[in-house]
């Protein structure tokens, strides 16, 4: 009983924090305003407090490249963390992600997760997005929730030169050499409210002091030049200052494609326009997957929605496959972070395809020369 009403609060507050609204007395929206008050003062506090030099940072000895946000939810951190990878790659850099390994189940340490070429835990031990990562197998990847022992661990095992902080915006306290900021197109700063009463986990002023760079993630490719993006509802570009920015999209792509069969397996996006699908995904925006579907041609006749980081079961996968027969879909489609979470060896009476994600930008030798000017002499 306790479960289900704790389960109705938190999604209400999860409601509450993605729109705007005036909290009114004795009110949840006014508890929660109240909340994120408190927040905000602790966490400018904290941020004081490194800047003062009371709350001491700590170095590695390579080039470290942040990439993360100021909102909770997904803004396209781990495809701009593939992306700077191998960007540096092309630059003749040897580069390592660290991850903190959300949901993964390293909590003292740091554990290689792949070495570039081989994979060396698996999605629940490291975390999805790690795993995911590390399944290109062409960059290391590390997880470890202290990133400076992560960091001195990649640099003693795999000697990379470039080490990327994937989600390191906040931890502030291991310096680094570029701060890359991601905000999204649609809602960059969503109700401007921090948490529990938004999504913010600081200001955007604060945020602005330490980023070299801002990514406007999810632009619609419609637009023109690079100066026309204008991100968000009242355009924020102006509070950016003197801020460099650029215009990013996310593009689908084919991760992997299941036959049911032992033919026709297919490395086509256009293969999915006009078949009938039943999705399932369980990320932090669910609905923005089934709109990427819809816009490939597919017709989605249901979606099954679970929760970001979601761990299948035995019975999930049974009731995913009952489902398919109830609606008569002739395709399963799901995200790339889902399908690394799922037992490849299991047997699906349709053609299942898995959508990833890239990022591509609108000015990509813009950001290069950007990237280009930040390293080392």
């Amino acid at each position: 009983m306790f479960k289900g009403f704790f389960q109705k609060i938190e999604q209400e507050i999860i409601q509450i924090s993605g729109r705007d609204y005036e909290p009114g007395f004795f009110s949840l929206e006014g508890l929660l305003a109240g909340a994120s008050h408190i927040y905000r003062a602790g966490a400018e506090i904290r941020l004081k407090l490194h800047e003062k030099g009371l709350l001491k940072k700590k170095r590695l000895d390579c080039l470290v490249v942040s990439i993360g946000n100021i909102s909770v939810g997904g803004t396209g951190k781990t495809p701009m963390a593939i992306y700077l990878a191998e960007l540096f790659l092309r630059l003749g850099k040897k580069p390592v992600v660290i991850s903190r390994g959300y949901k993964g189940k390293i909590r003292i340490g740091a554990e290689v997760v792949g070495d570039g070429t081989s994979l060396l835990l698996d999605a629940e031990t490291a975390g999805d997005e790690p795993y995911m990562m590390a399944a290109r197998r062409s960059f290391p990847v590390v997880v470890g929730r202290d990133r400076y022992g992560a960091g001195l661990m990649a640099l003693e095992k795999l000697n990379p030169d470039v080490i990327l902080l994937d989600d390191g915006f906040q931890h502030i306290r291991l310096e680094r050499d570029l701060d890359i900021l991601l905000l999204d197109h649609e809602r960059p700063l969503g109700n401007r409210r921090l948490l529990p009463g938004g999504r913010l986990r600081e200001t955007l002023g604060t945020a602005r002091k330490r980023a070299h760079a801002i990514l406007f993630t999810r632009c619609p490719e419609k637009q023109g030049s690079q100066s026309e993006v204008e991100p968000g509802p009242g355009n924020i570009i102006q509070e950016l200052g003197s801020l460099p920015f650029f215009a990013t999209f996310h593009v689908p792509f084919l991760a992997k494609w299941v036959s049911a069969k032992d033919h026709g397996i297919s490395n086509r996006l256009e293969d999915l326009k006009g078949r009938e699908a039943l999705l399932f995904s369980g990320i932090s925006d669910n609905k923005s997957f089934r709109t990427t579907v819809e816009d490939l041609g597919c017709r989605v006749l249901d979606h099954l929605e679970f929760s970001d980081h979601y761990r299948y079961k035995g019975p999930d996968i049974l009731m995913i496959k009952k489902r398919m027969e109830q609606i008569k879909a002739d395709i399963f489609v799901t995200t790339e972070k889902d399908w690394v979470k799922l037992d490849p060896s299991l047997k699906w009476p349709r053609d299942l395809a898995v959508i990833g994600i890239q990022i591509k930008f609108k000015d990509a030798k813009g950001f290069e020369t950007f990237i280009r000017s930040r390293l080392p002499r």
